[in-house]
């Protein structure tokens, strides 16, 4: 008895708390492959606006070995590799089948954000696109309203942005895979790279546009991260290039054109979206929310 009553009032609270948030609505934009460099030698207006708008770090790192299901799988499950058990891009969910985590059932995975944000607010909007279909095993069956493949840059950004416009989503994650996919056929810091995310900026911005469209700007936040930077035509190793990757977070409450001094973990982000959401934190996660980007007041 007395553990459902404080089920119940953990419930009450999680409710109250989210009806009182200014916070309404959180958008994660994931770029696979962008690396610092690029941002700095690309055309990238809209990044440049949620910097200066928002906070940023170039510094935030990636997980060993940096390549992209490991570091995916970090930034939505807001542990390193060792805890959730997906170290290498050819991990499948039929290898934990026998596996326990954080106390769920056997063969579930590590618990992702959606997966907290569902089990805490059974009604929430929680909108999953990924050009990179293989992202899509990284997240729980079920826990998504829509979970779909966007294939190219262009139709990736139209997605978002209408799934915004329509849906009006609690929490939208898209994934971009393009620039990666440039770095490993041309080359990171090549022409071809640096062009790539400035396509990729000009998608960003269509999302931004329909944000404000929907009339939901000032509720909400937006978080762009990426896996992993490269060097040459590839990546999986911790040299700086490959292991520093862009952090950038705008929204009520975030500090506006602030450089954090810190040096986040990638899996740090999501126990600050779950902060941000006022979401409590599984105990098996291993981040902390990076709280130098809010203001005083928040």
């Amino acid at each position: 008895m007395k553990k459902i009553l404080t089920l119940t009032l953990l419930s009450l609270t999680i409710i109250l708390n989210a009806q009182n948030n200014p916070i309404k609505h959180v958008i994660v934009i994931g770029v696979d492959g962008m690396s610092p460099d690029g941002i700095l030698h690309a055309q990238v207006p809209n990044l440049d606006s949620l910097m200066a708008k928002g906070s940023s770090t170039f510094e935030c790192k990636a997980q060993m070995p940096t390549v992209s299901s490991p570091n995916w799988s970090s930034i939505i499950d807001g542990a390193p590799p060792a805890a959730h058990g997906v170290w290498s891009n050819k991990w499948q969910p039929s290898q934990i089948k026998d596996s326990v985590y954080c106390g769920g059932k056997k063969g579930q995975r590590f618990p992702t954000i959606f997966r907290v944000l569902r089990e805490q607010r059974h009604h929430a909007k929680i909108v999953c696109f990924a050009a990179w279909w293989s992202f899509v095993r990284l997240v729980e069956p079920g826990v998504c309203n829509s979970k779909d493949r966007t294939f190219y840059t262009h139709f990736t950004g139209l997605r978002t942005a209408n799934a915004i416009k329509i849906r009006k989503p609690d929490l939208l994650f898209v994934h971009f895979t393009e620039v990666d996919e440039m770095g490993h056929k041309y080359g990171h810091g090549t022409a071809k790279y640096y062009a790539t995310i400035s396509k990729v900026d000009k998608e960003i911005g269509r999302i931004l546009q329909a944000i404000k469209k929907a009339g939901i700007e000032n509720s909400t936040v937006v978080m762009i991260i990426s896996d992993h930077g490269g060097v040459g035509h590839g990546h999986g190793g911790n040299s700086p290039a490959e292991i520093n990757v862009p952090y950038i977070i705008r929204g009520p409450g975030i500090k506006a054109g602030y450089k954090l001094k810190g040096k986040p973990r990638n899996y740090d982000t999501t126990a600050t979206l779950a902060k941000i959401m006022q979401l409590k934190a599984p105990d098996c996660w291993e981040g902390v929310s990076i709280d130098e980007i809010f203001d005083k007041a928040q």
